[in-house]
């Protein structure tokens, strides 16, 4: 019986040029795979991109070989859209043994509203204790939406909803940065 449960993680990093897919995969021990690949679906493509990995694979995605923007050097490489990016892993037979997986890149949204923070906190804003209070839990709820929308999208695998509680989060961000006095 095979027992092989392909698995993968799409770490955590506050790097906009990257996305790393980590192998984390429990493989049946006599199991040899052939034909292992991974799939990506980029944010507006409609063009599936193919990786050949090997077990406990490690797979650094840029803008290049996403196909967004040719790059010969990484000064050349552009920022990866926020979106959802689709992932299937597979091996031979590849039909049978596919594992599709979501996920909700938020790096750029996540990354402004770190910045935001780091002003409030810094105390660049010279704002009154109360305001300061009122600023700081406005940015702990935009927080709670952009984890609100990558749960829909990647455990409960509801595509519009997880984009619609993104964009939500988005536009309370712009809002906040149109009116706060920092």
């Amino acid at each position: 019986m095979n027992s092989t449960d392909l698995l993968l993680e799409v770490s955590s990093s506050n790097e906009a040029k990257v996305m790393r897919l980590v192998d984390t995969s429990h493989y049946f021990t006599d199991d040899k795979l052939e034909n292992y690949i991974i799939e990506v679906l980029p944010v507006n493509s409609l063009k599936w991109i193919t990786f050949h990995v090997e077990k406990n694979f490690s797979l650094v995605l840029n803008s290049s070989n996403l196909q967004y923007k040719k790059a010969s050097y990484k000064q050349e490489l552009i920022d990866l859209q926020d979106g959802i990016y689709e992932i299937k892993q597979s091996y031979k037979p590849n039909i049978h043994t596919v594992s599709h997986f979501l996920h909700l890149r938020v790096t750029l949204l996540l990354n402004d509203l770190k910045s935001q923070m780091c002003d409030l906190i810094s105390n660049k804003c010279d704002l009154s204790k109360e305001d300061f209070i009122k600023n700081r839990e406005k940015l702990r709820e935009i927080e709670e939406y952009i984890l609100a929308a990558k749960w829909m999208v990647e455990e409960c695998s509801d595509k519009a909803k997880g984009k619609e509680i993104y964009e939500y989060a988005k536009k309370l961000l712009e809002d906040y940065k149109g009116e706060c006095c920092c």
